[in-house]
This record gives structure tokens, sequence and C-alpha cells, in this order.
């Protein structure tokens, strides 16, 4: 008796259960191995940011990709080692004078809360004397722990630069193998139905690149600027808070008000004033100029870096902002608007087919994005495709 080979075939149902199986295992997956995504995450986002660069001078010069990647590569890390080996020893300096100095605020801080029992605020009354003990008491530890807690920064210090390794390796090969990854997701979605997914992804792709190069440019300009305020008011260890406003700032509602706060805290404790002035009216003409560097970030650089591009009511970004620190802590807050902007987008898309209606997203050039696709994949891996697109066409 001869047996008849068949191939497997899942019934609808199959599929399904199979999918979901396999999106469990998925999440299950990098919920254990959390701790060591961070390097990859950011590896990703550095890749995407500079893709495009890679992408158009291989395609203009008609040079390997590998010696662009190469070049580019070599060329921002070296940058950064010098910026870091020109900054390091004074952000190095700073920061420990601001740690060192930390005793003596939490001193001047003290003798203030016991020369004022009481602080009113249009007619609000608030007892001093009862946050005393339990704020200092929190102060003063953090203090005593910071110097005892050396042997822990050091193994940070060392898991640190492995992640770093980590990160740089794995960048390399992201940009490295960028087109040939775009092209595999591609070819793995049906022919019919490729050019509105295409579509859809350049979408996502538009705000995100947007909003992810603007707020790299925001952190400089607010940086520089922050700094020279700082320097001319003569603040201590101005370069360290000027980059810590410069991260904080893209941090959207906590970030402006921490870096006020930090800045001004410092110019009130730190001892020394210019021009003759009180502690307190240095502190005052600190936040006044902070809230001037908002505004001019709200109505200037941020309209003219990022537009309405992302476009989200407020009451969302709130909600973002708050659902991202809380799944994700720091990163969750940094990257909480661009995700929330880009699920928007995918509820948008998916509405529109609920109701049957037209997605309102962008068309582009479904050939020539096709061509660039066959020539990221080699030969074998893009036959499948071609073979898909024909039987499509019959």
């Amino acid at each position: 008796m001869v047996e008849i080979s068949r191939p497997i075939r899942f019934s609808r149902q199959a599929k399904f259960i199979t999918v979901g199986i396999l999106i469990l295992l998925a999440v299950l997956l990098l919920r254990s191995v959390t701790h060591v995504l961070l390097p990859f995450v950011w590896a990703i986002i550095t890749a995407y940011i500079f893709n495009p660069l890679i992408t158009l001078l291989a395609r203009r010069t008609k040079v390997k990709r590998f010696w662009w990647v190469l070049t580019v590569f070599l060329g921002i890390v070296g940058a950064i080692v010098l910026l870091v080996t020109a900054l390091a020893p004074i952000i190095g300096r700073q920061y420990s004078e601001l740690v060192g100095a930390i005793p003596g605020f939490i001193d001047q801080a003290r003798q203030y809360v016991e020369q004022q029992d009481a602080v009113e605020f249009g007619g609000l009354r608030i007892d001093l004397k009862q946050i005393e003990e339990e704020v200092f008491k929190v102060l003063s530890a953090w203090a005593t722990e910071l110097p005892a807690a050396a042997p822990n920064i050091v193994v940070t210090v060392i898991e640190g630069l492995i992640h770093t390794l980590v990160y740089l390796v794995v960048t390399f090969y992201l940009l490295l193998d960028a087109e040939r990854i775009i092209a595999s997701f591609y070819a793995l979605i049906p022919a019919p139905y490729r050019s509105e997914i295409r579509a859809l992804v350049h979408s996502i792709d538009r705000v995100l690149g947007a909003y992810i190069r603007g707020q790299l440019m925001l952190i400089g300009i607010m940086s520089g600027a922050s700094f020279i305020v700082l320097s001319i008011l003569q603040v201590k260890f101005a370069l360290v808070i000027a980059i810590a406003t410069g991260i904080l700032e893209i941090i959207p509602i906590i970030g402006p008000y921490a870096a006020t706060t930090i800045a001004a805290l410092v110019a009130y404790f730190q001892g020394t004033t210019p021009f003759g002035w009180e502690p307190w009216l240095l502190a005052l003409v600190v936040i006044l100029c902070y809230f001037a560097l908002r505004q001019f970030e709200d109505h200037v650089i941020i309209p003219a870096l990022l537009g309405h591009i992302v476009d989200l009511h407020p009451v969302l970004v709130i909600f973002a902002i708050l659902a991202g620190g809380t799944l994700a802590g720091a990163l969750g807050l940094l990257i909480a608007i661009p995700v929330a902007a880009v699920i928007k987008i995918i509820v948008a898309y998916l509405y529109s087919k609920l109701i049957d209606a037209p997605p309102e997203i962008e068309s582009i050039d479904s050939d020539r994005a096709q061509i660039q696709e066959q020539e990221a994949l080699t030969p074998a891996e893009a036959m499948p495709s071609e073979q898909s697109s024909s039987a499509a066409t019959s």
C-alpha cells in the first residue's frame, strides 16, 4: 500500500491559536529578560535615527553600505569620545562639588526653618516645624548613604560599560542590515496588502523620525541656552545643571518644573551671589529666566522643530506620561509621547477598517519601494516575493 504524503494545513482556528501562543511566549520571554533589554532598545533608537543618513549616502555615492556605516559610526563614536574627554573633568569636578555641597545646603535650609516657624501663601499657613524633622531625616540619610554606596557605584559602572559595548555592537549590525531587515519584514506581508501596510508604516515613520530628531536638537539648544544664562548669573555647577536641564526639558510637564527647581535651589543656597543681590533675588531671577526660556521653547523652538506633527490632546499627553513612567520608569517618560502618537495612528487605521472607510494614511510610490526591497534582499530571499506578486496578478 502506497502512502500519500500530504502537507499539514492549519485551520483558521488553529492559526489563531498558534499566533496567540507565539505572542504569549514572546511576552513572557521579554518580561524575563527585561534587565538586559535597555542597550538593545537604545541601539534600535540610534539605528532608527541614523539609518536615513546611511541609506542616502550609500545610494547617492554607490559605495557599499558597510563603508558608510563604518565611517559614520567611527565618526560619531570619535566625536563622543572627544566631547567626553573635554567635558568629563569639568562635569566630574562640578558633580563632586555639588555632592559635597549638599550637607551645607541642608544646614542652610535647617537654619532657615529654625528662623521661620511658618510660611504663608495667600492666607494659607504652613507650619514648617511639623515637617522639618521628617524632611531633614530623609535628606541627611541620603547625604550619609551616598559615599557608602561607592562599591555599588563601581559595580554599576562596570555593568554600564558592558551594556555600552553591547549597545555599540548591536547598533553597528542594525545599521549594516537595516535595509535587509525592512525588506524582510515587507516580504512577510502578502503582496496585495503590502502597499497599504507600507503606507501605514510610512506615516508612523514620519511622526517618529520628526519627533526623535527634534527632541535631540531640543536637548542641545536648551542645554546651551541654560548654560549661558546660568554662567551670566554666576550660578555654581552651571554645566551640570545645564545638561540636566536639557535632558529634563524633553520630559513633558514634569521635566521643566524639575529643572527650574534644581537651578533655583542651587542659586539660593550656593552662598555667593552676583551684583550684590540677595540669595532670594538670584533664585527669583533664575526662575524668571527659566520661564522665559520655556516660553521661547514652546513658541519658537518646538513649532520650528516639531510643528504639530504629534497632534495629541493635552489630556492624552498627561495620561501617556503617567502610564509610561509607571510601566517603564525614566525610559517610559522619554518615549511616552511618541509611543502614544504611534498608537493613535494605528487606532485610527483600525477604526477606518471597522467602519469600512478609506484609511487616512499617506500613499507612497509602491513600485519604487518594491524595487528597493528587491535590491536589499538576496535572490533566494526575493524569489518568494516575486512568486507571490505574480500569483496575485494572475
